[in-house]
């Protein structure tokens, strides 16, 4: 007989961290794998050891891994990070449920761990619903609709959650995703149904009417389950892209690593050969940031032209271009399209705008997610993520490729290794407190309106101030007064509403900004990620807020470092109503929040090294960042729920 492993207390030393660090590499760690723990087969972080975590935040789901054949786990819920987490051993079989204390059980179908990820990174996995219930259909969903199989099976395991969330009080509003635990109770009363549940039972929905002397799932409509499973999608989708900066990339190995890659690069012709002088090469480097609505925006920097004679390498080629051309800036408006959820395949052109009148957009036109972490552009990153020793016509249909048109003549197009990081996770109520997700007479705190001030390195720059709001689903959008000017942007009043446009009702044009990444019980604060791309943002346009990351920008070592951001929230939990409380806003370790723009810190590297330099570029090299403040707007205070 397994054993049962159904301790659900949350444990937050059982996951050393949730994001890699900058995306710059994703480390593959040679330990051999360890012996079995509460909540896997294997051990975080062994060779072999795949980490997942739900998109749910439900501790004590079971599950089983099919290399064990003595134990059963549940998933662990980790507060620090907002995950529940398992393992199973790469080349698993995971077999999902739910059990009652004594011997019944919901089945959930059965999966390879292979299809989450194949090798253990820096990066844990996200296991989705869509994931499970394709272990119960067997099928891929191929469209986000209640008509898709799985997707409605996807549903019907929402409602069991929702439903149960509902009966403890996790929750106030049935479409609202908080922390669920699976304790005794439950399991006890899952006892009460007269039958097991198997898995084709929860896809052809006669589940319901058997669970229901232990739980009724009616109180949860399709409606409600849909919006559920898309808004996890969303929030399993939702985190930083961007390439590795490739100026000072190497051609070594990469069985340590996956550090060494060529990011964003290319050429006008179909072989990119360094040493040849008549080909004109492009590298470049972007942040885009995919928020909890789905819209992906974001900015970057480009490089185009030919290189010296004697270059034997892609990062020489690069460095060259970086010291002879003049940055182009980049700018990726909102789209709500990006990796496809289902699939995680680009499958629509996803286009960046270039600052030149004489180019079009730069296309991102194909490429997979692998490992729910990175888009190779390369066959050694390719081979490396799948375990593939080959790779078939097929197979290079998924590599991460772009092309750009320039002038009349020129097409450039290239390779794209994309990472993910700093994905985001579910909003506690116990510190997000909103609109959406508090019980009635109850105090909340979002929508937050707020100014932010930037401050710039070079003090002859005059600050700017920009209001903003961090709405009631954890999106940060600008919050701009009527008649704004260059330098105060701010606040003009709160409770403004806006259409699908972002023109709120003042008649202003607002503008997508970002997203809150997470909540932070113990601290009361809440991390923000931010990134302004929009000529309408003037001296700030570009800027990187709370994006913890770090770009060499030269091979002397100068860096561009910005650090996260968080909002502490201790002084608005304690607030009473109608009061206007206050914030205060800091990095990871308690200092300044800074900002930075890559476009102009690139424009002062080109500036160094040339001597061509205009008033413009001298100008432009003086806003590369600075310190940024925040304050609650005047209009700001504390409300209740009616």
């Amino acid at each position: 007989m397994k054993n049962k492993y159904l301790l659900t207390i949350a444990l937050s030393t059982l996951m050393s961290g949730l994001t890699a660090c900058g995306g710059e590499s994703a480390n593959i760690i040679p330990e051999k794998n360890n012996n079995s723990t509460v909540n896997g087969s294997c051990t975080a972080g062994a060779s072999n050891c795949i980490q997942f975590a739900l998109d749910y935040p439900f501790d004590g789901l079971n599950f089983s891994c099919s290399s064990d054949t003595q134990n059963t786990f549940v998933t662990l819920m980790d507060l620090k990070n907002g995950v529940a987490t398992g393992t199973c051993n790469y080349s698993d079989k995971v077999n999902v449920f739910l059990l009652g204390k004594a011997d019944k059980r919901i089945a959930l179908g059965s999966f390879p761990i292979s299809n989450i990820a194949l090798v253990s990174t820096d990066q844990i996995p996200r296991l989705t619903v869509l994931d499970i219930a394709k272990g119960m259909t067997n099928r891929d969903a191929t469209v986000l609709d209640p008509s898709d199989a799985t997707v409605k099976t996807a549903m019907n395991l929402v409602k069991i959650i929702q439903a149960l969330a509902l009966q403890q009080k996790s929750i106030n509003t049935k479409t609202d995703i908080q922390a669920l635990y699976m304790n005794d109770s439950i399991r006890e009363s899952l006892d009460k149904i007269t039958s097991s549940v198997t898995a084709q039972q929860m896809v052809n929905g006669e589940y319901a009417a058997i669970i229901k002397p232990w739980l009724d799932v009616s109180v949860i409509s399709d409606a409600d389950a849909f919006a559920v499973v898309s808004q996890l999608l969303n929030i399993s989708n939702a985190a930083v892209y961007q390439p590795e900066f490739s100026l000072f990339s190497t051609s070594g190995s990469v069985m340590s690593s996956l550090t060494g890659s060529d990011g964003l690069t290319g050429c006008n012709k179909d072989v990119c050969a360094a040493n040849d002088t008549t080909t004109k090469h492009l590298f470049g480097h972007f942040m885009l940031l995919t928020d909890r609505q789905g819209y992906t925006f974001g900015s970057g920097v480009q490089w185009r032209g030919l290189a010296k004679s004697g270059l034997t390498s892609i990062a020489g080629v690069n460095a060259e271009l970086l010291r002879s051309y003049k940055p182009t800036r980049m700018t990726a408006l909102p789209q709500n399209h990006w990796i496809n959820p289902l699939n995680k395949r680009i499958d629509q052109n996803y286009y960046i705008g270039v600052d030149d009148p004489n180019s079009d957009d730069l296309i991102i036109n194909q490429g997979k997610l692998y490992n729910d972490y990175m888009i190779a552009g390369k066959e050694k990153f390719y081979k490396l993520l799948t375990q593939k020793t080959t790779v078939t016509a097929e197979d290079l249909k998924d590599l991460g490729q772009w092309q750009q048109r320039y002038g009349i003549s020129d097409t450039f197009k290239g390779s794209l290794d994309l990472f993910k990081v700093y994905p985001i996770t579910y909003l506690d109520k116990q510190v997000f407190k909103s609109s959406n997700n508090v019980s009635t007479g109850e105090n909340y705190i979002f929508p937050l309106y707020a100014d932010l001030t930037f401050k710039f390195t070079d003090t002859s720059v005059p600050s700017l101030k920009l209001g903003i709001v961090i709405d009631e689903k954890g999106d940060i959008r600008t919050n701009m007064k009527p008649a704004a000017t260059d330098t105060d942007m701010s606040t003009g009043s709160c409770d403004t509403t806006v259409g699908s446009n972002l023109k709120d009702s003042n008649g202003v044009q607002q503008y997508r900004l970002g997203t809150t990444s997470r909540a932070f019980i113990d601290d009361r604060a809440i991390s923000i990620r931010m990134i302004l791309g929009d000529e309408a943002l003037k001296s700030v346009n570009g800027a990187l807020i709370g994006v913890n990351s770090t770009i060499q920008i030269s091979a002397t070592g100068e860096k561009i470092v910005v650090g996260g951001a968080l909002v502490h929230l201790q002084n608005l939990l304690n607030a009473s109503t109608g009061s206007t409380g206050r914030i205060t806003f800091t990095d990871s370790a308690g200092s300044a929040v800074k900002w930075a723009n890559s476009y102009a810190s690139f424009q002062k590297v080109y500036n160094a090294n040339n001597t061509d330099e205009t008033t413009d570029d001298t100008a432009l090299a003086k806003l590369s960042g600075g310190t940024l403040e925040m304050s609650l707007a005047p209009c700001y205070s504390i409300k209740a729920k009616s």
